[in-house]
């Protein structure tokens, strides 16, 4: 048995092998080059058997070579993966399970049980590329894979780096990742082959989506698991949120992107005075990333405006100079293409890799300052209060109804309610629903005065503004506005009359 620790990456740039020789070459970096094509036929139950134990079974043909290859369950951490597995020699193109360890089962009639059950699933057909790399204390092996996963007519492509540790740490291999993110657009790959596989198998599109609430679920108990817990967890989302943006482009899957960037630094906030300056450098990185996103919600306003069918269109096709004005100011954000390329850039890998580093570090005392294995629940009590403590306080000065002092709560309740993301789930579930619930519809309620708020400042940029139909839609507008500041009023209140959960 060997355990695969690897990083993989899928690729956006052209010539991969190219730059690859030129960045081995510029470093200086020992190495030998192999090509080889390899023929995959993933196999398992049609019941799935073997996906319901976390393996997964495969046939490898390279040349005359043929290698049975058995993965049972392993981790995957923001791209990091380590995996068991067992590899053995065979004959024929078909697996022989009792030639793998019988300890491997969890029933010893497993193995004869499951081998005349076993069905072909799908293929995976690639020419690989490798380098093996002597790197630092380390050797590890750089493959470049391109081809495609096929089942039942339908196929994906394959067009992905993997960096393996042969021998060494996993300093090496993190090392390697850095120089490969100045020289290829990459962006890391959470799902293997197999993983891919087993979608295209049930011909599913949609990627694993997102949790409404993106809470944070922990058993630690003391302040440095908890911390620990809440990175690998917003690392993992970050990661499926990038993948679902790239699937389909949505503004609404970029917007959630945001919002788990927004969780983490926020954890990074909480735990501020716990932390290293070294972790001050990734909250630093994040800070930046949602500044340079800071334009997605107002993307989405715009594009619901715009809609045929949104909320507001109807008042606004009676302004064809309101109309213009909002398609003038839609073009002023950023498009797909510089998103993309954001998302497999060398800075933002550079972040993912820095929040890796700090999961899978088996020395966090270069992150975290002392006490931080004191208990977690007190710690917990008091974030949540002095974050209650600062919403009530700005809340209880919105004594009229005045749309931009509402407006300008928005950050300080979005991080209140980040706080109860990463608090909440240890304290009882009902009365925390029901202490949220009037914050989420204030929250709700901000972004639909939020949308008003656009279409008054682009009536206020057009010059006709006494035009009949445009005084029709501001005074509409204004009337929208006061309703809703009502209903926000009331919302406000309730919120601040609710005793805390975390205190009962």
């Amino acid at each position: 048995m060997s355990t695969e620790v690897e990083l993989k990456y899928l690729t956006l740039s052209d010539d991969v092998s190219a730059k690859v020789f030129s960045l081995l070459k510029e470093r200086e970096l020992s190495f030998s080059h192999n090509v080889k094509h390899l023929s995959n036929c993933y196999f398992d139950t049609a019941e799935l058997a073997l996906r319901h134990l976390d393996m997964g079974l495969r046939i490898r043909i390279c040349g005359s070579h043929i290698e049975q290859t058995i993965k049972t369950v392993g981790i995957v951490i923001g791209g990091l993966h380590q995996r068991p597995e067992y590899n053995v020699d065979i004959t024929s193109s078909f697996p022989e399970l009792a030639l793998f360890p019988t300890e491997i089962w969890p029933n010893s009639e497993d193995a004869q049980r499951l081998q005349a059950q076993l069905i072909p699933l799908f293929n995976t057909d690639f020419t690989r590329e490798t380098w093996l790399i002597t790197l630092e204390n380390s050797v590890i092996e750089l493959a470049f894979d391109q081809g495609s996963i096929s089942s039942s007519g339908r196929s994906i492509d394959i067009c992905e780096l993997e960096l393996e540790l042969v021998s060494g740490d996993k300093h090496g291999l993190f090392t390697l990742a850095q120089y490969l993110f100045n020289a290829i657009s990459l962006r890391p790959g959470t799902q293997s082959k197999a993983a891919r596989g087993y979608r295209l198998f049930f011909n599913k599109q949609q990627i694993e989506e997102l949790e409404p609430e993106l809470d944070l679920h922990s058993n630690a108990e003391n302040i440095e698991a908890c911390f620990v817990d809440g990175v690998n967890h917003c690392l993992s989302q970050i990661q499926t949120a990038v993948d679902q943006y790239l699937a389909n482009k949505s503004l609404l899957k970029l917007a959630e992107f945001v919002d788990v960037l927004a969780l983490l630094r926020q954890g990074f906030w909480l735990f501020d005075d716990k932390l290293t300056a070294q972790s001050l450098e990734i909250r630093n990185e994040l800070s930046y990333f949602i500044q340079l996103f800071a334009w997605v919600d107002s993307a989405i306003y715009f594009k619901e405006l715009m809609t045929k069918t949104g909320n507001y269109r109807k008042k606004l096709d009676y302004s064809e100079q309101l109309i213009e004005q909002l398609k003038l100011e839609k073009r002023r954000f950023p498009d797909k293409e510089m998103v993309t390329e954001l998302l497999h850039s060398e800075r933002f890998n550079l972040l993912l890799l820095a929040l890796l580093r700090f999961i899978t570090s088996n020395h966090h005392q270069q992150y975290f300052v002392n006490s931080t294995q004191a208990p977690l629940i007190p710690f917990a009590k008091k974030k949540l209060s002095e974050s209650l403590a600062l919403l009530t306080n700005a809340m209880s000065k919105l004594t009229t109804l005045d749309a931009e002092q509402y407006l300008a709560q928005r950050k300080l309740l979005h991080r209140s309610l980040l706080t109860g993301n990463w608090f909440g789930c240890f304290f009882d579930e009902k009365q925390r629903s029901d202490y949220r619930m009037p914050l989420q519809d204030i929250q709700t309620g901000l972004r639909e005065l939020q949308s008003l708020w656009i279409i008054k400042q682009q009536l206020e940029k057009i010059e006709l503004i006494n035009e009949s139909n445009n005084k029709k839609i501001l005074d509409w507008q204004e009337s929208k506005v006061e309703n809703l500041l009502i209903a926000l009023t009331h919302s406000k209140n309730l919120a601040i009359s609710l005793p805390a959960y975390w205190l009962a």
